[in-house]
């Protein structure tokens, strides 16, 4: 049950039915970065970001194409999980982005690049860590589940 009485329930949705416009910013901006990004990338990041955040709660719901056990262990420690060099590098610039974003640099920036990511690729993948850092945020604020 959501804290909010304005939004019953545990839907994510609900709570941003709420708010004229939520929902339907909040449906374009993930349709935006589902369209740029793999669903791999897209469930790595959100699986990668929950665990940061200590909401390994929401990894079944974030966890998209990827198998329920490795992405508890993405949540627990993806720097222990096997990962290419271009998912290495997107959780690595992740952490950063959710963990102190002050800290992240242009190596961070070129080191995505070396693993073959263009600045498109960058931008979205920014954006991805943005959204998720927010949706969980929201979801663990309000008792709801992220999408």
């Amino acid at each position: 049950m959501s804290r909010l009485r304005i939004a019953p329930g545990q839907s994510f949705d609900e709570l941003l039915n709420a708010a004229p416009g939520a929902l339907e910013a909040d449906n374009e901006m993930r349709r935006q970065i589902q369209k740029g990004i793999s669903d791999r990338w897209y469930a790595l990041i959100g699986v990668a970001v929950a665990g940061l955040l200590g909401c390994e709660r929401f990894v079944e719901h974030l966890r998209g194409p990827l198998e329920s056990a490795f992405a508890s262990e993405v949540a627990r420690d993806w720097s222990k999980v096997s990962l290419n060099d271009a998912e290495r590098a997107i959780l690595s610039y992740a952490e950063k982005g959710t963990i102190d974003e002050e800290s992240v640099r242009r190596r961070d920036v070129d080191a995505l690049r070396q693993a073959g990511l263009s600045d498109k690729d960058i931008l979205l993948l920014a954006t991805a860590i943005a959204y998720h850092n927010y949706s969980i945020r929201i979801a663990a604020a309000f008792d709801v589940i992220p999408r």
